[in-house]
């Protein structure tokens, strides 16, 4: 029995890997593609930054105060010009791009300030366009500009700027050992919902066109007239889809990793993310391919017996692709999930390994949970893969009329 199935296994993959097509289009084609995407997301959004880094803010001003215009003369990145306009031509000049920022300023202003002693207080006006990275910006700037004048008032109505402080606060990061430390967050959410998605992915086309395919083009029974039990052949394209999404996943996560220097200003959360956090250990790695097992052995029954049902390619597409989307769902939905995880959620199929990946990649991977996890995934796929023996064995779905 476990020669044949070997047979039957070595039989797919060679079909595959002698096919230039099919090479080009699951291995290949992957990883140059999701590199160039990242590299050119990664460096357009770099772009983007830069330019609104070096963007000198222009201010159009109204009644500006002489201590906020000396503010702004201190700061290199900002300029103001003051001038008498109604806020609706101020308007229309920040629509055209012609100012980043409106500002007014009550007459009076800094007299008004020294003299507050309660009452209405003394106002001022800011006006932005929400449609315009520039002028966003501006609003961000010219907010911490008016806190530094605030804080100056203040002071002074005070005394002082010591009379501004009211306690010292002083907080510290717990110091952890290197290998606790794990990735950083946002790339530790990240990874685990590209895996999910590149072993789907990975074996879905070719799932598909090894039974379904095999079904329409008539081909499936030439393979049934072997004296092969219909189990083991259903057990030897099982296994080699699992090799094929295994292949297909490395492939696009090696595309991933090659856009690293350009993307890592969006994948990480300080943009600073380099090669050497992908550094795991024995145990958390182990741990880790555990958990990527888990998952091919279910997506792989689930297109197994998906693809059985159907009579066609076109038809088996159409009953994986919400499959396909369940288990976008479930990546997205653990890759924004909180780090406070609840016990349930180790024993819900699928979910489960990836809120293990998680855990693992930020230095909190348990193996009790691990295996609690690749258990439920072992339970899963051998369930499935019955069904699927089942299914080979019934004449009207093998041979549909």
């Amino acid at each position: 029995m476990f020669k044949s199935l070997m047979i039957i296994m070595k039989k797919e993959l060679r079909r595959v890997f002698t096919d230039r097509r099919l090479i080009i289009t699951n291995f290949i084609l992957p990883a140059v593609s999701i590199a160039i995407i990242y590299s050119l997301m990664g460096f357009m959004i770099g772009r983007t930054s830069d330019e609104i880094e070096a963007h000198t803010t222009t201010i159009l001003s109204v009644n500006m105060p002489a201590e906020v215009a000396a503010l702004i003369d201190a700061d290199e990145t900002m300029v103001y010009t003051d001038m008498e306009i109604s806020k609706a031509d101020a308007e229309a000049k920040i629509k055209d791009a012609e100012y980043d920022y409106y500002l007014y300023f009550d007459p009076g202003f800094s007299q008004k300030i020294v003299d507050y002693t309660s009452g209405t207080l003394p106002k001022v006006e800011g006006l932005y366009s929400p449609k315009s990275d520039l002028s966003i910006e501006a609003n961000y700037k010219v907010g911490r500009l008016l806190e530094v004048y605030r804080n100056q008032v203040l002071a002074d109505r005070l005394g002082g700027e010591s009379f501004l402080q009211a306690f010292s606060l002083e907080t510290a990061e717990i110091e952890l050992p290197k290998e606790d430390k794990g990735l950083d967050r946002s790339i530790a959410n990240l990874i685990p919902m590209l895996v999910s998605i590149f072993i789907f992915a990975g074996a879905m086309g070719i799932g598909m066109d090894s039974i379904a395919g095999e079904k329409e083009r008539g081909t499936i029974a030439t393979m049934l007239l072997t004296p092969v039990d219909r189990g083991v052949i259903i057990g030897g394209k099982v296994l080699s889809l699992s090799v094929v999404a295994l292949i297909s996943m490395i492939s696009s996560f090696i595309g991933v990793i090659l856009s690293i220097p350009f993307s890592a200003k969006f994948l990480s959360s300080d943009g600073n993310f380099d090669m050497s956090q992908f550094a795991l250990g024995g145990n958390e790695l182990f741990m880790f391919f555990l958990c990527m097992i888990g998952l091919v052995g279910m997506y792989v029954t689930i297109i197994s017996v998906l693809s059985m049902i159907a009579n066609s390619l076109k038809e088996a597409g159409a009953y994986i692709t919400p499959a396909y989307m369940l288990v976008m769902i479930t990546a997205f939905m653990n890759m924004f999930s909180g780090s406070d995880v609840n016990g349930v959620s180790y024993y819900i199929p699928i979910y489960n390994n990836l809120v293990n990946m998680k855990q693992i990649l930020t230095g909190d991977g348990n193996f009790i949970n691990v295996l609690i996890a690749f258990g439920t995934s072992v339970v899963i796929t051998l369930a499935l893969l019955f069904i699927a023996r089942k299914l080979m064995h019934k004449e009207k779905i093998v041979f549909p009329s």
